[in-house]
């Protein structure tokens, strides 16, 4: 019935005995079971192998075991041999681990921002724009956990000279901190306190400099990425990010929710920061669609998520923009062009990359990220004072009662 539907459709050269071999495929899957208890083609594959080892053709026995033999010696002594790649030990393509990253000195790697990945091809060297500048070294300030203190410290600042609500507070953050984180940890070295503070903590507040790298594809967690100018054949520039994302009843709320908001986008660049040659922090630098539009996000009837690259969200360069992640946030995606929707693409969501398998819930280290700071984990800062108290207990179930029996009377 499939070959005869196909046929009101292709023409019939198209049907070749491969065909017609496809469409049985999935039937005999099911009624014979896996292939190897029933079939010769391993067999038949390895058979091939042993043909290609004969060099002498008078003697194609003794061909295949000198090459079998010499085959098995190698591996034999290659066990005993470190540091030497073998078909047992060889690494998976898209291998992410430290012991691959080009960091020659491994005592000298930082403690705020562990390497976490590695990089494809040779750097190239470039002078990053002030406003690109500003808006990486911002994302790399906000996602750091030690910097958390100092972020509540300069709210409980800006706080004290005016009152101001959840949702100002946050763009003044997004504008000023990195000044003031600046000239924050300057007052500290002046006053000689210093030494209660890292090293990496000093450098990470000067900034990084205008001299950066920009690589070309980088593998993180098993997924290889590329930015998208250079993604001709394979989609390896689709990413996708699920973030926490604070909402406003109006202008004036005081209490921001945070929802896990997800974002679709593509890389456009990879770069890499350098903070004085004292440590250096990789980013992917995306163009996100407007998934709070209509018109740049949508489901079908089937459930699915469509994407529309030509409404974005950062359009324009403005500072409070934020086009850059950190690697290990993204997860990669494929956009698939819908034909009955122009200029809407389906995403699809890749399974598990090569060579992963879940080995149950225990997390390393370096999966295991904290939450960064909003301005919603200031507590009481910002909750208006009532008179309104409740001396209902919450934490245990009430008991009914029904009112009218025993009810007293008026005259009682």
């Amino acid at each position: 019935m499939t070959l005869c539907r196909m046929e009101m459709i292709f023409p019939p050269g198209f049907f070749t005995v491969m065909m017609h071999l496809v469409t049985h495929l999935a039937t005999e899957a099911k009624i014979g079971g896996p292939v190897c208890y029933r079939s010769m083609w391993f067999v038949e594959r390895y058979l091939g192998k042993l043909k290609s080892n004969v060099r002498n053709r008078a003697h194609p026995a003794g061909s295949i075991c000198e090459a079998h033999l010499a085959d098995e010696a190698m591996v034999f002594c290659s066990k005993y041999i470190i540091g030497f790649e073998t078909k047992h030990n060889m690494p998976s393509r898209n291998e992410d681990g430290e012991e691959l990253v080009g960091h020659p000195d491994v005592s000298q790697r930082p403690t705020l921002f562990p390497h976490v990945g590695v990089q494809l091809g040779k750097p190239r060297n470039y002078v990053m724009k002030s406003l690109a500048k500003v808006q990486a070294h911002r994302y790399v300030l906000f996602n750091c956990s030690k910097v958390n203190s100092y972020l509540r410290a300069h709210a409980d600042e800006v706080t004290s000279r005016r009152r101001v609500n959840p949702n100002t507070l946050e763009k003044i953050q997004n504008e000023t901190f990195h000044e003031w984180f600046k000239a924050h940890i300057k007052s500290l070295e002046k006053k000689d306190s210093i030494g209660g503070v890292e090293n990496d903590i000093r450098w990470l507040a000067r900034g990084p400099v205008s001299a950066a790298k920009r690589y070309r594809g980088f593998i993180s967690r098993g997924f290889r990425f590329r930015p998208k100018h250079l993604d001709k054949v394979t989609q390896n520039s689709g990413v996708m990010l699920t973030a926490k994302t604070s909402s406003y009843a109006a202008a004036g709320d005081a209490t921001p929710v945070l929802d896990d908001v997800t974002y679709y986008g593509r890389v456009i660049d990879i770069i890499e920061l350098n903070y004085s040659g004292q440590f250096s922090v990789v980013l992917f630098e995306c163009e996100w669609v407007d998934v709070f539009s209509e018109e740049g996000m949508k489901k079908d009837k089937y459930g699915y998520t469509l994407v529309n690259f030509s409404h974005l969200i950062h359009k324009g360069e403005k500072i409070e923009h934020e086009p850059f992640i950190f690697p290990n946030q993204a997860d990669q995606v494929f956009y698939v062009e819908d034909e009955m929707n122009p200029g809407w693409s389906v995403v699809v969501k890749p399974p598990k990359p090569r060579d992963s398998y879940d080995t149950g819930d225990l997390e390393s280290a370096a999966d295991i990220e904290s939450e960064p700071f909003h301005v919603s984990h200031l507590g009481e800062m910002f909750k208006k004072k009532t008179n309104d108290q409740h001396w209902v207990r919450t934490d245990i179930e009430g008991t009914l009662v029904d009112a009218n029996n025993n009810a007293p009377t008026n005259e009682e």
